[in-house]
């Protein structure tokens, strides 16, 4: 399951339909950065729920920073589990 614009304006308490484009870009660029955390090519597919609220706390930062905001501490721990256990 994907986070589609509507869950993401939701989560933001956003109303503002003006406001749809800069979701949609910081909704793209908060699922890639989680998804690049995770290392998705090993993944199931569809990713578990937890994917996807760690990417609703991702966008969060994201539109309250707008810069520089990477995967917070808090989805990070969310997405621990789904990240491979690399040795070397």
């Amino acid at each position: 399951m994907a986070v589609s614009i509507d869950q993401a304006k939701a989560h933001l308490g956003i109303l503002d339909p003006n406001q749809d484009d800069l979701i949609a870009e910081l909704l793209t660029a908060a699922t890639d950065a989680c998804g690049r955390y995770i290392g998705t090519e090993d993944q199931p597919d569809p990713l578990p729920p937890i994917f996807d609220q760690a990417v609703k706390m991702t966008l969060a930062a994201l539109y309250e920073g707008r810069e520089g905001a990477t995967v917070p501490e808090e989805a990070q721990a969310l997405l621990s589990d789904l990240r491979p256990w690399v040795f070397g």
